[in-house]
């Protein structure tokens, strides 16, 4: 995802100052000279809005709370040139939305979501806070996706329908009825074979 976020910026001819590696493991920049530990943060960085580009809504979640605690400010939404986004839709910050997105008219997204590459996003839809929407899925016309819920790749959610939150449906399932809270929908159409998963606060300040 940083990768794409990278490209992005470059598209947008936006400059990346710092790239903040919190966790231990791989990065996956492209370019790495811009990477710091987060002890090597200098009060000067902190002048610079923050975008969180991770996919999974809880680890969005966390490390958008780090980066409030340290005395970030979150970026409005960066959103890829290439993507064709209605007058009327809106986009709240932190957000990121992806090369070849179509986002259609009155469309609601919220803070911090990841709309990735080549998605669709109906008129009127709504995606709560926190929510990832997977390459090539398809949220249609006025369905409404829940606080930190996951929508795979190539997944296809009909109009109308409404997905709870902190939900996952996985790639290529076809929601055909509204998904409850905490569920996990697989398949086509859709069946919830989980209905516990652990979701994100809905009070929570950072959403």
């Amino acid at each position: 995802m940083i990768a794409d976020v990278e490209e992005s910026c470059r598209r947008l001819g936006v400059t990346i100052a710092a790239a903040v590696k919190n966790v231990a493991g791989p990065h996956y920049l492209l370019d790495a000279s811009v990477l710091l530990d987060a002890d090597q943060i200098e009060p000067a960085l902190l002048r610079f809005p923050c975008i969180i580009p991770l996919l999974t809504p809880a680890s969005r979640r966390s490390a958008a709370q780090e980066a409030v605690a340290r005395g970030f400010t979150i970026a409005p939404a960066v959103v890829d040139p290439t993507a064709i986004v209605a007058s009327s839709a809106e986009i709240d910050a932190g957000s990121y939305v992806n090369a070849g997105v179509v986002i259609g008219a009155s469309a609601r997204i919220g803070l911090h979501v990841i709309v990735n590459r080549s998605a669709s996003i109906g008129h009127h839809a709504e995606l709560a806070s926190m929510v990832s929407i997977g390459p090539a899925a398809v949220v249609a016309g006025q369905a409404r996706v829940g606080q930190g819920t996951l929508v795979g790749a190539g997944a296809i959610i009909l109009p109308q329908i409404e997905v709870g939150p902190g939900c996952v449906i996985g790639a290529g399932a076809v929601v055909l009825e509204d998904v409850p809270a905490g569920s996990l929908a697989v398949g086509n159409p859709a069946k919830i074979v989980r209905a516990d998963l652990p979701g994100i606060d809905r009070g929570d300040p950072y959403c």
